[in-house]
């Protein structure tokens, strides 16, 4: 295909859009937490050494982006921050918050019904997975942590069930990006020792799967997909985001190979 007329240059970023970014990325680490307010552009202006026109333009830009928020003359960092979205492999978008609960409710939901209604065999070959050697990169984590809770939701004996269940697994590991957000992963951790932890939980739910300990084993599933979950996710929200995880996931697994 061809075009009349030519390409031009690419412009690099404004003045306005570099303070911007750096005011958004200190809200991100955390540095600027929820509820705060930003000094006055008059203040950031000295701060940025830039004009006071430039610090408004940026401040305009993050409170379009739900970043910021305007009460009176001040400008405070929003209570509720726009929520994360994870990238489906269909290039739809999901809403993090919203996948992560329907997991949570749904895999109490199914293990609850497995624990009452799996066959012994089932539940040996639940535990025969979760004592398999742990993965050690991205794509093998997405692999055998699907294949881990589908395996044990697969016995609650209700189809409907295990075919949403799939679909959020599908949003939640689909991606190596989103794998990266829910195991946790940002720069500075060891990804092997993330998987790791995530590998134990599951044998911890295995080993109570297969002693018909109903009651330790929820608690176990309870453990690994409540709170700590969304702590795992906090810790690379304020990091920078999953494609930052996934960008250190391949950097550290660059220096130890």
């Amino acid at each position: 295909m061809t075009t009349e007329r030519p390409f031009g240059p690419v412009e690099r970023a404004t003045i306005s859009e570099q303070v911007r970014d750096d005011i958004h990325r200190r809200v991100i680490s955390g540095e600027l937490p929820p509820g705060s307010p930003l000094p006055a552009e008059r203040v950031l202006a000295d701060q940025f050494s830039v004009a006071r026109t430039s610090v408004r333009e940026a401040i305009q830009g993050l409170v379009a982006l739900g970043v910021i928020e305007r009460r009176g003359n001040r400008s405070y960092i929003a209570s509720r921050l726009p929520e994360s979205e994870i990238a489906h492999p269909d290039g739809s978008k999901r809403s993090l918050r919203e996948v992560l609960e329907a997991r949570q409710v749904l895999e109490m939901v199914l293990f609850e019904m497995a624990a009452a209604r799996a066959t012994m065999r089932e539940r040996t070959e639940a535990l025969a997975l979760a004592r398999r050697p742990a993965p050690t990169d991205l794509e093998g984590f997405m692999i055998a942590d699907r294949e881990f809770h589908a395996s044990v939701a697969g016995t609650c004996d209700n189809p409907v069930l295990v075919e949403v269940y799939g679909r959020v697994l599908d949003a939640l590991l689909g991606t190596e990006e989103a794998a990266a957000l829910v195991l946790g992963v940002e720069a500075g951790d060891d990804p092997t020792t993330a998987i790791a932890g995530a590998a134990a939980a599951h044998l911890r739910i295995a080993e109570a799967f297969a002693a018909q300990n109903a009651e330790l084993m929820l608690r176990e599933v309870a453990r690994h997909q409540g709170p700590a979950a969304w702590q795992r996710v906090g810790r690379v929200r304020r990091a920078g985001g999953p494609q930052r995880a996934r960008e250190a996931w391949a950097s550290q697994r660059t220096v130890g190979s």
